[in-house]
């Protein structure tokens, strides 16, 4: 490996270094707890070394934001693409999201503004806007396999949204008696109900 080589790959790793280090500090102490400062600290560098790496606070929290959104996008792609029909992959993916939500909250917390995560990520729409369009695809399926008139299917998408993305910041919150079982329930429960009540069976 030649010298220019061995320097990238130190910068890659350093940079790794400092995402992951933002991601302990929100996981142990919650966002708001997350300052460049503390982050030079936990890697042992001085705060200068992360400037050379991002502009501010806010430029990698936004880098958090778009690991997040394509963890998620990929979660629910792979349940969408292991299901036998619609019905299974949209019943999947709120199961894939669930368990995104709660292998990685921090993630979650910073890509939905919550734990303490107040700054706008409207530049990164485009990247939920892809995850729900594999949502939307398979609501497509599911009402055309039933002979139903595909209608409203982003008010589809955003009801399956705001059901599952509720009932995980409740859990975050620790308002769900029963945790992560009944929360898993609550997701399965919800998915099912719609499912019938666009399919009319």
């Amino acid at each position: 490996m030649g010298i220019k080589e061995r320097r990238q790959r130190q910068r890659e790793t350093l940079r790794s270094g400092i995402l992951n280090a933002a991601r302990e500090i929100a996981s142990a102490e919650g966002w708001q707890a997350v300052t460049i400062r503390k982050i030079a600290a936990l890697i042992e560098y001085s705060p200068p070394v992360i400037y050379e790496y991002f502009d501010s606070k806010e430029d990698l929290l936004l880098e958090l934001v778009r690991m997040g959104y394509a963890g998620q996008l990929e979660a629910v792609e792979s349940a969408a693409g292991a299901s036998d029909g619609p019905e299974e992959a949209l019943l999947g993916m709120g199961r894939a999201w669930l368990r995104f939500a709660l292998d990685s909250p921090d993630l979650y917390q910073a890509m939905y503004g919550l734990g303490g995560v107040s700054f706008p990520v409207t530049e990164l729409r485009k990247e939920g806007e892809k995850i729900a369009a594999v949502m939307a695809k398979a609501i497509v399926d599911l009402m055309e396999e039933h002979g139903k008139e595909a209608a409203d299917i982003w008010g589809k998408v955003t009801l399956l949204w705001a059901t599952a993305h509720g009932l995980v910041s409740l859990h975050m919150a620790g308002r769900i008696v029963g945790g992560k079982e009944e929360t898993e329930r609550l997701v399965d429960l919800a998915a099912h109900d719609y499912l019938k009540a666009w399919i009319g069976s």
